[in-house]
């Protein structure tokens, strides 16, 4: 978890082809990491081709969001995101469970309640018991992380961006976004208000630089409004390698990419590339305002 600051620079580029030329596209992009708790983001920059102008704004979880209009024909799409990233060593202290009277009068209710991607059905209700019996401590939850790291197989070619929970359940297998979305229908069957939350692992240990793809885990919330994060994929807490992108009730709320092409072509299968680099010493702070984000182009868009 660390005692010290870490910074790291984030790159993650996203290329997307068409079988064919689309005339126009409209898309919205969340690729900006947030200042949110123990994370600051020291600088931020978006570029893209083809270039176009973009617009940015707020969403209802407080993530930023980009509007990318490319109105010049294209049979491919380039994003470049890159960030340097501050973190703080992550709190411990475990949080207090709710009770169900005090929830319900508190805004963070809607991460309780049942999402798109995280219905609440009996199947999950009987992981809860079986699991905790009738435990609803910040423990258990951290307990059932490690069920679901220990039960479940990663395996990239068991599930698509479009799985649900029945599918993991049923297939025994999936990725750090199935394991996530199980996490928290567990975790909202005890009574907990708990948060999807997309981002990216930096490099452990002695290690300066990581790839990979982008990563999620869950944020719950106790009663004194401060959010932890759970990682099932790994089991326990998460630490100061975690880099956090955005936030939401289920991953619908925090896709990188989405959009919509005018044209007859069939998307491919987005290519990404994250690299994330621990930076030594004290980082050149060139933070910048969203307006003044450096777009050549921001465009990508995907249907999901």
């Amino acid at each position: 978890m660390g005692s010290a600051t870490l910074t790291y620079k984030v790159q993650h580029t996203t290329i997307l082809r068409y079988s064919d030329t689309v005339a126009r596209s409209y898309n919205e992009v969340r690729m900006r990491p947030p200042d949110r708790g123990t994370q600051r983001t020291l600088s931020f920059t978006l570029g893209s081709e083809p270039a176009t102008d973009s617009a940015s704004r707020v969403d209802y979880y407080g993530n930023v969001v980009h509007r990318v209009d490319v109105t010049t024909p294209h049979r491919a799409l380039s994003l470049h995101a890159e960030s340097v990233v501050q973190n703080e060593p992550v709190r411990l202290s475990p949080p207090t469970p709710w009770a169900p009277r005090e929830l319900q009068l508190d805004p963070r209710l809607d991460y309780a309640l049942p999402s798109p991607r995280v219905p609440l059905r009996s199947a999950t209700r009987t992981l809860l018991h079986e699991w905790c019996g009738e435990d609803r401590s910040f423990d258990a939850l951290l307990h059932v992380a490690d069920r679901i790291r220990a039960e479940f197989r990663y395996d990239k070619e068991a599930t698509t961006v479009k799985s649900s929970v029945d599918d993991i359940l049923e297939g025994g297998a999936g990725v750090c976004q199935d394991f996530t979305h199980l996490f928290l229908a567990v975790t909202r069957h005890a009574g907990w208000p708990a948060r999807y939350t997309s981002g990216y692992l930096g490099p452990k240990g002695s290690e300066e630089s990581a790839e990979g793809q982008s990563h999620a885990w869950a944020e719950v919330c106790g009663t004194d409004g401060h959010w932890l994060g759970i990682d099932p994929t790994h089991g326990g807490q998460v630490g100061q390698h975690h880099v956090r992108l955005a936030v939401g009730r289920d991953y619908g709320s925090v896709a990188p990419h989405r959009g919509l092409f005018y044209g007859d072509a069939v998307a491919e299968p987005p290519e990404v590339t994250v690299f994330v680099t621990r930076i030594q010493g004290p980082p050149e702070r060139v933070a910048r305002r969203p307006t003044a984000m450096l777009w050549n182009q921001q465009v990508e868009q995907q249907q999901q």
